[in-house]
């Protein structure tokens, strides 16, 4: 599961404006990193650019999920994940990302017209805190964990399972011994009678 990249751009139809990203590219190779990101900058740009404000959804491509969500002021967010990363943990953290570029930067954003990079550190800090969903979601953490309970509690039947195939065993056993004891008590019984007389 991973994360690479969280871009908010001002929503045009032809040409969507960068105006804060993050990048979290340490699974590519060295060399390849300028690549990487400029990709999953030109796939974040033309998802949203081919979408309309209100949108919210993701594609696929080469393996790869891009997330996005259009406000209807224009303000958008795209995420770039590889495709096991949850649907729902990416659209929480969208909605993060938009609420914290609107904490700092207000409506000036409206204003710009080609690309920048606006100082927005909580981008990064999501990222980064995003990279593992199951401890930055909360909803994602609680499957985590019952998925961890429900492991412990199949070892546990299939433990008991095999605790109730040895008791059986057992019993089968007891009542063996039970029956040879009695034969065995009968035979004793016949040959206590004959010493007697």
């Amino acid at each position: 599961v991973q994360l690479f990249s969280v871009t908010v751009f001002k929503w045009k139809q032809t040409k969507p404006i960068v105006l804060a990203s993050a990048f979290e590219l340490g699974t590519f190779n060295i060399f390849t990193r300028g690549s990487a990101k400029e990709v999953l900058q030109f796939v974040s740009s033309t998802v949203v650019s081919h979408s309309k404000p209100g949108d919210r959804h993701a594609v696929l491509h080469q393996g790869h999920m891009c997330h996005i969500i259009i406000k209807h002021d224009s303000l958008a967010v795209a995420v770039c994940t590889d495709e096991d990363y949850p649907q729902r943990v990416a659209q929480s953290l969208m909605l993060k990302c938009i609420d914290g570029f609107s904490n700092v930067h207000g409506e000036k954003w409206k204003q710009i017209e080609s690309n920048t990079e606006l100082p927005t550190p909580q981008l990064a800090a999501l990222l980064s805190k995003y990279q593992k969903p199951e401890e930055a979601d909360d909803v994602a953490k609680i499957n985590k964990d019952l998925g961890e309970t429900k492991e412990i509690l199949i070892k546990s039947i299939d433990q008991l399972l095999e605790r109730g195939e040895k008791l059986d065993d057992l019993m089968d056993s007891a009542a063996e011994l039970s029956y040879q004891s009695k034969a065995f008590m009968k035979t004793a019984e016949g040959g206590n009678c004959c010493v007697l007389l």
